[in-house]
């Protein structure tokens, strides 16, 4: 049957992909943060075999309104960082940096969003690989 080889296609893609996502190791959901206080911000990438040549990160945090924070896609909000990012490895498995951070003195306290935005060009083509990570973090 035709149906097994594009399934298998398929799930080696998602693999692939999944392989190279990043992840935001802090701040975590529920962390309190402080107006015009530093941070820290760990970004781990997990040990894959996919090639994928690093583009940039950007760091930055947004305010929630009336319990409902912007998407993304639609919205980073105060930009921390912007720029390349050169993870070190560290056992078990994987690569991750920190960064400090300042949350800006004039951000409204309340609930807020954290967002980690990544992109890089991944696969033997390449094609650029966008993703984000986030966490819902209160301001103080």
């Amino acid at each position: 049957m035709k149906l097994f080889p594009i399934i298998s296609v398929l799930v080696g893609t998602a693999v692939s992909i999944l392989g190279q996502t990043i992840e935001l190791g802090t701040p975590t959901n529920g962390a309190v943060l402080h107006q015009g206080k530093n941070f820290t911000a760990q970004v781990i990438q997990p040990e894959s075999i996919a090639s994928c040549i690093q583009v940039g990160i950007a760091l930055a945090i947004n305010s929630c309104n009336n319990g409902v924070c912007p998407q993304p896609t639609d919205q980073l909000g105060n930009v921390l960082y912007a720029g390349p990012w050169n993870p070190t490895p560290h056992n078990p498995g994987g690569f991750y940096q920190n960064f400090t951070l300042q949350v800006p003195a004039f951000m409204n306290t309340g609930p807020a969003i954290f967002t980690l935005t990544h992109l890089c060009l991944l696969g033997a083509g390449p094609y650029p690989f966008l993703e984000f990570r986030n966490a819902t973090v209160k301001i103080r």
